[in-house]
């Protein structure tokens, strides 16, 4: 007899569409599993199969494309134009079972640089947004949010043993990765 094969999900992060063709951005270390088949389901309950399309191997961030058409997308702002203090809005999917968890904080810090975890490997991160806008695991991946609604950085991490310290990613670090795709 043939082996029986069994899917299960081994983890769980946020993304969102760039381009209303299914273009997908999410952070690298939440798609970063060998021999992985992945599976986006939007805040509508559909369910699409995703196709890995890069991994940027400098920043935390990925590619996937589903195939369809008119998703919704976001616009995507200019995190240079962010300042301390500022009012910004943080969306994922907390702790991989809260989906579309809302929460509202500040732009607590500018051009920080850490040292992330994701399992067993480390990842040095630079230029991130500090916000004190809650971000958890599963939030991964997801929009850090300007008052205007346009993507200002993508959430990408925390720092362990504190509370409400959290980073992301510069969405024109984003664009870069995404070149026209983004536009």
């Amino acid at each position: 007899p043939q082996p029986q094969t069994k899917s299960q999900q081994v983890a769980a992060g946020t993304g969102f569409f760039v381009t209303s063709d299914g273009l997908i951005v999410p952070n690298k270390h939440v798609i970063d599993i060998d021999e992985a088949d992945f599976t986006v389901a939007t805040s509508t309950g559909q369910k699409y199969s995703a196709k890995v399309l890069a991994k940027d191997p400098f920043n935390d961030l990925a590619l996937l494309k589903v195939n369809g058409n008119n998703f919704p997308i976001l616009p995507l702002g200019d995190s240079d134009k962010l300042q301390i203090g500022q009012t910004v809005i943080a969306i994922g999917n907390a702790l991989g079972e809260f989906s579309n968890t809302v929460s509202r904080g500040v732009v607590s810090g500018l051009l920080r640089s850490i040292v992330a975890q994701a399992g067993a490997s480390s990842e040095k991160l630079d230029q991130l947004i500090q916000t004190d806008a809650a971000i958890n695991p599963g939030n991964s991946g997801g929009p850090l949010l300007n008052l205007r609604g346009e993507v200002v950085g993508i959430n990408t991490a925390i720092a362990q043993g504190a509370q409400s310290v959290g980073f992301a990613i510069p969405v024109n670090q984003v664009k870069k990765a995404i070149g026209d795709g983004g536009k």
